[in-house]
């Protein structure tokens, strides 16, 4: 099941990510989305293996507090065109389409 995350920290990484959300499961992927110059957008998308361990990580997740960053955990459905939103077109992450 995929998740959104929104609010990283600039200097989070894909490993950082998977990091944060394998204690609640198995995280078959976690990316965090970068710029085309390698800048992070400050959100990602991490897919759990069960439902059950996405609604764990969200209900954990959700709220909480990383690095001084408010986390905003969701179900990645429809999320991309309301993040899209809040960037403009130049800072479309080169690793999502």
């Amino acid at each position: 099941m995929d998740l959104f995350v929104d609010g990283l920290p600039p200097s989070f990484s894909s490993k950082d990510l998977t990091d944060l959300f394998a204690g609640f499961g198995t995280v078959l992927r976690a990316d965090v989305a970068k710029n085309k110059d390698g800048a992070s957008l400050q959100f990602g998308f991490v897919a759990m293996g069960t439902s059950r361990e996405a609604y764990r990580a969200i209900t954990s997740l959700h709220g909480s507090l990383v690095k001084d960053h408010l986390l905003l955990v969701m179900l990645a459905e429809n999320q991309w065109s309301t993040c899209r939103s809040k960037y403009s077109p130049r800072d479309k992450p080169s690793s999502f389409a």
